[in-house]
């Protein structure tokens, strides 16, 4: 199988770097948060003028993309574009990746809609984004983010298996040849921010848990870089600091929250932030009690030195922030 490795830079004359929302598990149009998501993240992008939305994974439930219908397939219009509308969003890009759901249909479908709307982009199951601007002082400023196919590499999660658990790797060649692109995209970047994101979590307390696959070998990698890491999949917020490697995950697209099943596999002093539980009412860690929170998405904002990652409700309503400092000289 042909690896397919697209590289698209984008350069900003602003001062300030560039800013991004990213959510995960928002493909049902079935619940009432996927619209009110999509409604107060479109608040946010005009606040923050923001450059671009990350989609990351289970774009389509249940059962992703149809392959008989392929990009005729309505849930393009009626989950995407009829929830993330032009009218909310104006022309800013949809940056998109794979999840568990996505890969029980047609994935390449999905890859392929990219043709057809100018507002998605999803080239290849994984692929690099670039940006550069110029600091307040007048250095250069660079951002990296690898988008992985966490699916290819650790398999279907779900289906009756229990909790964190994947079936493994169902083709171990392309899943070889996407750890190799990593290690090279890894090692050959020179970005001050480095950061991957992938649908599957690496540690996670949520009921979806831990992905053990990624804890042996996306963890290491990411220390080895310097870089960290976003992603979906458990149906709630949560921030960790693994040994200097941070993780911020949404998975709030259409739903807020599940349960914390999976908090033993965590170990102990990595979790900064997590809420759970029905509307968000259940166990939480970290900054205040939360309101009562049906959906929602995080924040992205690179400075000069830092980037700023801030979880809020589908209204827009901050509900955790954070920084972390950019790439030491001993990475770049």
């Amino acid at each position: 199988m042909m690896k397919i490795v697209l590289m698209a830079t984008f350069s900003l004359a602003q001062a300030l770097g560039p800013s991004f929302a990213y959510v995960g598990d928002w493909g049902w149009p079935g619940y009432p948060a996927e619209s009110k998501t999509a409604q107060g993240m479109a608040k946010i992008a005009k606040q923050l003028n923001i450059d671009s939305v990350l989609l990351l994974g289970d774009n389509y439930y249940d059962y992703g993309i149809d392959p008989e219908q392929g990009t005729d397939d309505s849930q393009f219009k009626n989950t995407f574009e009829d929830v993330y509308t032009t009218k909310l969003f104006g022309d800013l890009v949809f940056h998109v990746i794979a999840g568990n759901h996505d890969h029980l249909g047609d994935v390449q479908a999905e890859i392929d809609y990219s043709t057809l709307s100018k507002h998605w982009s999803f080239p290849s199951k994984y692929y690099s984004l670039n940006w550069n601007w110029t600091s307040t002082s007048g250095e250069a400023r660079s951002l990296q983010i690898v988008m992985l196919d966490t699916v290819d590499l650790a398999g279907v999660s779900g289906s009756g298996r229990p909790s964190g658990s994947a079936s493994g790797p169902s083709n171990e060649t392309c899943a070889a040849d996407q750890w190799t692109w990593l290690e090279q995209q890894l090692a050959a970047s020179t970005a001050d921010y480095l950061w991957v994101a992938g649908h599957y979590g690496i540690y996670s307390a949520g009921d979806d848990g831990t992905t053990q696959e990624l804890v042996h070998k996306l963890l290491p990698k990411l220390k080895k870089y310097g870089a960290h890491y976003i992603c979906g999949h458990d149906h709630l917020a949560q921030h960790l600091n693994m040994g200097g490697v941070h993780q911020f995950q949404n998975g709030m697209g259409m739903e807020c929250c599940y349960g914390t099943g999976s908090m033993d596999t965590v170990p102990k002093g990595y979790i900064q932030y997590i809420i759970s539980g029905h509307h968000a009412q259940g166990k939480h860690i970290g900054g205040h009690k939360p309101p009562r929170t049906i959906g929602g998405f995080n924040t992205m904002e690179f400075g000069d030195e830092a980037v700023t990652i801030t979880t809020h409700k589908e209204d827009g309503v901050k509900l955790y922030s954070a920084q972390v400092p950019r790439r030491s000289s001993m990475f770049v």
